[in-house]
């Protein structure tokens, strides 16, 4: 039987040679982490009996739609896949005479209660020291974890001074089989945010800096032909209530500021609304945190919508990924651009949390992507 796989096998198999304990494979997008971590755990339980891995990632759901899929496929590969071994509701597959489990950390009783030979920890730096901890302490062998370094600190990064442990990186450079459309949107990265093309492109951490937002471009007017994505409103009273247009042209992004006032209530926007020509039947995303606010506008006529919130790094995330400009009539967009800042801890190290200050603009932005982009073209996180 012969089955392709990259230098990330290699790396395993010299783990064994070294009697390394651990293993962590940091790497960038489409470097083969998984699929090849997945071959070597099944060509290692095809030679045992009685043994158990477990498959742990932070929740299930993630855990379903990616490594359990892969496993799937990694089993045809070997021709070893039965479904009536698959046992989904339990949460377990039978190989031979050994047992693959996979659980999510957000299933307590289970990371807690269970015992196991082998242990795949999938996106590590997901997963809490805790939750390391409560694994580590109840696997009596092996151990692989992987992750894309997507946190400037993790408990992860810790594992490599450990001499148990053996830590090696890779990128897209060290799988021979990606695609090279694939490619070229990871090579794109480096004009749009030198962090993410560190990251995904070179499977390295990112570079500590204050500043969310690192390159942007600012341009007179909007491009002819480019089609609007969405309109984004922030409310606010004290602070600014911020209206922002984003427009989309393939992998970048135009945004226009419409609104930025302190002090508004509901009919004083309204009002605003009316003088600009917005057609009432365009959606307006909304903070979900004010359902009061987006109510009377829809009983004002106007197609006012709560967005489904993600999490600030996501919206952030998909922000980051595309080249960005910014209308030059947009100086409050440009200001939160340039002033939109990480947190410290006491002794100035950079969390990966931003302030919550100077994104008004920003999270109007985020209520579009997040609404529109998910529901034209579902995700789109690299992985």
């Amino acid at each position: 039987m012969k089955i392709q796989t990259t230098i990330v096998f290699e790396k395993l198999l010299k783990s064994d040679d070294l009697g390394k304990r651990i293993v962590v494979a940091q790497g960038g997008s489409r470097s083969g982490k998984t699929f090849n971590i997945l071959i070597y755990w099944i060509q290692k339980l095809l030679q045992e009996k009685g043994k158990t891995l477990s498959i742990v990632r932070k929740t299930l759901p993630s855990l379903k739609n990616s490594v359990l899929k892969d496993l799937i496929q990694v089993l045809e590969m070997f021709g070893m896949y039965d479904p009536t071994k698959l046992h989904k509701q339990e949460g377990f597959y039978e190989l031979g005479d050994n047992i693959i489990n996979w659980m999510s950390v957000d299933e307590p009783q289970k990371i807690r209660g269970s015992k196991r030979d082998y242990l795949y920890c999938n996106e590590a730096n997901e997963l809490k020291i805790e939750d390391w901890n409560q694994l580590i302490f109840r696997t009596t062998d092996k151990v692989v974890c992987d992750l894309n370094p997507s946190e400037l600190s993790s408990w992860v990064y810790d594992l490599e001074e450990r001499d148990d442990c053996y830590y090696f990186k890779t990128s897209w450079r060290d799988n021979p089989f990606v695609d090279k459309n694939i490619i070229k949107e990871l090579e794109s990265l480096k004009d749009k945010d030198e962090n993410l093309y560190r990251i995904y492109n070179l499977g390295e951490k990112g570079i500590a800096t204050e500043l969310v937002f690192n390159k942007y471009n600012t341009i007179e007017r909007l491009p002819d032909g480019i089609k609007l994505l969405g309109r984004g409103m922030d409310f606010g009273f004290n602070s600014p209530t911020a209206l922002v247009e984003v427009y989309k042209d393939e992998d970048t992004l135009y945004f226009n500021e419409l609104l930025y006032v302190r002090g508004m209530t509901i009919p004083d926007i309204i009002s605003r609304l009316e003088t600009m020509g917005i057609d009432r039947t365009d959606t307006i995303w909304c903070d979900s945190a004010s359902p009061q606010n987006i109510e009377e506008l829809r009983r004002n006529k106007w197609n006012a919508k709560p967005v489904n919130k993600k999490s600030i790094l996501h919206g952030i995330d998909l922000i980051r990924r595309h080249h960005i400009f910014i209308t030059e009539q947009s100086k409050n967009i440009q200001f939160e651009f340039g002033s939109y800042k990480f947190k410290t801890d006491k002794d100035g190290n950079l969390l990966d949390v931003p302030e919550d200050d100077f994104n008004h603009c920003v999270d109007s932005i985020r209520y579009v992507l997040e609404s529109e982009l998910n529901k034209r073209t579902g995700k789109i996180t690299i992985v």
